[in-house]
C-alpha cells in the first residue's frame, strides 16, 4: 500500500511476571542493562530490546535482534531463579509485523477502532486492542508500530493485511 509499508518479522519474546519492585528491577536490569518501564502501557526501547509493562504485574521483553536460544533459556532461567518472578518464552507462539510510513495509520484505522492519534496513543506506549476481529498487541515506536498476535492466526491475519492493502 502507498505509504503503509508491512514487514513480518521473526522476533523472540519472553513475558515476566512480577511485583515490579527494587529487586525485581536490579534482576532485569543486570540482565538486559535497561531501565524498565514503570507506567502501565509504557514502552522503552534500545537497539535491540523492546520493553512495555503491559499490566501492574506482567512486562513483555521484546528482542529486536535475534539472539541464540540458549542465551534466551539462560535469561528465562535466571530471571526464574527468584520465586517471585516468572519468566516465560512466547517466541515461538506469537507473530510479529512492523507498520511503517507516512499513511501507517490510515491503514490500520482499516483494521481497528482503536484511536491511533498521537493525543490518543502517544509515542512509548502500547495498547492490547483488536485489529482484524483478532486480540492484538500495537506497540507505538512513534515512527513505526509493532504489531503482534498469537500464531494461530497468522494466516487469517496476513490475508486481512493483504485485504485491506486492495481496498485502495
Amino acid at each position: 500500500l502507498e505509504g503503509a509499508d508491512i514487514i513480518q518479522k521473526n522476533y523472540q519474546q519472553v513475558i515476566i511476571r512480577g511485583d515490579g519492585k527494587e529487586e525485581f528491577n536490579q534482576l532485569i536490569n543486570k540482565e538486559i542493562s535497561m531501565i524498565l518501564p514503570s507506567k502501565n502501557l509504557e514502552v522503552v526501547t534500545d537497539n535491540n530490546h523492546l520493553f512495555a509493562k503491559q499490566s501492574f504485574d506482567q512486562w513483555s521483553l521484546i528482542y529486536l535482534v535475534e539472539q541464540k536460544y540458549k542465551d534466551i533459556l539462560k535469561f528465562i532461567c535466571n530471571i526464574n531463579s527468584k520465586d517471585e518472578i516468572l519468566a516465560s518464552d512466547y517466541s515461538y507462539g506469537q507473530i510479529y509485523f512492523e507498520v511503517a510510513g507516512k499513511n501507517r495509520n490510515e491503514f490500520l484505522n482499516k483494521l481497528t477502532h482503536f484511536d491511533l492519534r498521537e493525543e490518543k496513543f502517544p509515542k512509548a506506549t502500547m495498547a492490547q486492542t483488536i485489529l482484524a476481529r483478532i486480540d492484538c498487541s500495537i506497540y507505538n515506536l512513534g515512527n513505526k508500530y509493532i504489531v503482534t498476535c498469537n500464531k494461530s492466526f497468522e494466516d487469517y491475519f496476513q490475508q486481512r493485511l493483504k485485504d485491506t492493502a486492495n481496498l485502495n
